[in-house]
């Protein structure tokens, strides 16, 4: 099957540039890891929901130069109706060197490298479809500026132990979830149970809480950052351990839990220097766990005592 069509009514109609007319004159700012990300062309309607779905991240922090993407309007006849009782979303993706172009339920969307990352995105609709159909397509760009910027958004969960935040990755059913509830019944930060960025910020590496909430929806922490202090592979097992892990198993379970650039074979090679560099940067290994929650001690364990901190 084509690109688009199980989508689009004609997909090779698919926008060539950005272009089109615009939902209205709203624009709003949201700023998180990589950001800012300026949505301009917005509807009221749109602009409305935007803002109360990220109302703690609106309005810029002053820094950088923002990512910006226009929303156009689209004809509701431009899509294939899909029936959405028991669909999970789903978008077909096509990757190029200076552009990847996406497709799904009521929308499309691209993202062209002008030479700078830029967007646009293509809808009939308002309201909650809209929403569901915005925030798919922001966890892409998000994703790929990260990316450009060192980082990596990863498939995990973030948990806060100590001031140092710990990121516990795995697949579809590791207990990303699972350890996420633990965190919170035992008095820990849970960032997220589902996203968290990784970044480099004043000469370390941190974790950013992202505003794309998992199964726990979003939870509240006194702080969007903390210093990233490991990065565990996840698994379920019926007793708590914690042992170490090469570089290059590490480096494979974290590009497997890094979506979307994983399949992009044009950036695939900064996707994983990126990841290599994180590797190198902070603790790692696997880390089992049982329900009993005894494995909490193993997020900690004491530090190699350096040479020149022995007693003399």
């Amino acid at each position: 099957m084509s690109f688009g069509a199980a989508f689009l009514r004609e997909p090779d109609l698919f926008p060539a540039r950005h272009s089109g007319e615009t939902w209205g004159g709203e624009s709003v700012t949201i700023d998180f890891a990589a950001g800012p990300y300026r949505f301009e062309g917005l509807g009221r309607e749109q602009a409305a929901t935007v803002r109360e779905r990220f109302r703690d991240r609106v309005g810029g922090r002053g820094g950088g130069e923002a990512a910006v993407t226009t929303v156009f309007r689209a004809a509701a006849a431009d899509f294939v109706e899909i029936d959405p009782r028991g669909w999970e979303w789903t978008l077909d993706l096509d990757h190029g060197p200076d552009v990847v172009r996406m497709a799904g339920r009521g929308f499309m969307a691209r993202l062209d490298w002008r030479p700078t990352l830029a967007g646009a995105l293509w809808t009939a609709a308002e309201g909650p479809l809209f929403q569901e159909q915005f925030e798919n397509y922001f966890r892409i760009l998000a994703a790929y500026r990260l990316a450009e910027r060192g980082g990596a958004l990863l498939h995990s969960a973030g948990i806060v132990d100590g001031g140092e935040a710990f990121v516990l990755f795995g697949r579809s059913g590791a207990g990303k979830s699972t350890i996420s509830r633990l965190g919170l019944a035992a008095g820990r930060l849970v960032l997220s149970d589902d996203l968290n960025a990784i970044s480099s910020a004043g000469g370390g590496t941190v974790v950013e809480k992202v505003p794309f909430a998992g199964d726990l929806g979003r939870t509240r922490t006194p702080r969007q950052s903390y210093p990233l202090r490991a990065l565990l592979a996840l698994e379920k097992g019926a007793r708590s351990a914690r042992r170490p892990a090469s570089a290059g198993r590490t480096l494979a379970a974290l590009l497997a839990c890094a979506p979307y650039l994983n399949r992009d074979p044009y950036r695939l090679e900064l996707l994983t220097a990126n990841l290599e560099r994180l590797v190198g940067d902070v603790e790692t290994g696997v880390l089992t766990f049982d329900l009993g929650g005894e494995f909490w001690p193993l997020l900690r364990p004491p530090r190699p005592r350096r040479a020149e901190d022995a007693p003399r």
